[in-house]
């Protein structure tokens, strides 16, 4: 399909083609975007979707810190949201937060301000859109707990609201789908003031993980009443490689690029592990990692 077949009316829209995707992944892996895109409004972003009028796959990426991107030609448009980045305080305990708004960036505002809640999200790397969609937390504790309500654009780039109540979430899930974050409301109005004991027992436990290694987070949730990593640990993946993708020997739940791996590598590595783990004890883990997919379905 040629570019100038969906070619937005405002010039400020920049749209290139066979864009490298791996610079957008924390994984260091993934193919070229046929078209790419980085709106910088929101309004921008409505564009987008308007003009490519659900002839082609559109993919988002936000922080790429817990995705993998396919290797090969990613065909359709897709879009980093990582210039959508404001936050605008409504008053002194709510916020508006743009969807690629890196999540620490906010914990660190929250930290400045001396309010608490967030605490738990000490060292989780990502985007505020990101963290929604699967609702990042830790210690029992996900973002979605503060969400008043979610802006997001349809297949048809309309901005659409999602209010507390209007969706549901859970363990690592969200139930919004079939729409692109725009933007959150998050209020801590009801939040303790900032408990930096508690940020700092978090930050502790990242260090367990193999910082300072290319990865995607965890590879897999912890399964109800277990812990991935131990699972992964005791049946033996620690070390585990396919290419240059290896399970971490500091942290199992871990898969790192140790070089120049591939996708393929690290979903096939994901794949023996999950094998193993189920061959050892009966247990089918479900991958906490999501890989890119469109966004909508195209008509």
């Amino acid at each position: 399909m040629p570019l100038n077949s969906f070619c937005p009316d405002s010039p400020e829209i920049i749209i290139t083609e066979n864009e490298p995707l791996n610079r957008f992944s924390t994984l260091g892996t993934g193919g070229t975007a046929e078209f790419f895109a980085q709106p910088e409004s929101i309004s921008q972003l409505q564009e987008l979707i308007t003009v490519t009028r659900n002839n082609i796959p559109v993919y988002v990426i936000g922080g790429g810190s817990n995705i993998i991107i396919p290797d090969g030609t990613i065909h359709g448009l897709t879009i980093s949201t990582r210039k959508l980045d404001s936050l605008t305080w409504i008053d002194d305990s709510s916020a508006e937060i743009e969807s690629g708004c890196i999540l620490s960036h906010l914990v660190k505002i929250l930290r400045d301000k001396n309010i608490g809640g967030l605490e738990f999200s000490a060292g989780i790397p990502g985007t505020i859109g990101g963290a929604v969609s699967g609702n990042a937390g830790a210690g029992g504790h996900g973002v979605c707990e503060f969400i008043e309500c979610v802006k997001a654009v349809d297949s048809s780039g309309t901005l659409v609201t999602f209010r507390r109540g209007e969706f549901e979430y859970g363990y690592r899930r969200c139930s919004l789908s079939g729409v692109i974050t725009a933007s959150v409301i998050m209020s801590f109005r009801d939040c303790p003031l900032w408990n930096e004991e508690s940020y700092s027992g978090f930050m502790l436990k990242r260090k367990s993980q193999p910082l300072g290694f290319r990865s995607a987070g965890c590879t897999f949730k912890n399964p109800e009443g277990h812990s991935a990593g131990k699972l992964l640990d005791e049946c033996g993946c620690k070390g585990l490689r396919v290419g240059d993708a290896s399970v971490s020997d500091k942290h199992a739940n871990f898969i790192i690029n140790c070089g120049n791996a591939s996708s393929s590598d690290i979903l096939r590595l994901a794949e023996i592990c999950s094998e193993k783990v189920y061959d050892c004890t009966g247990i089918k883990l479900e991958p906490e990692i999501k890989t890119l997919t469109p966004c909508f379905s195209v008509t």
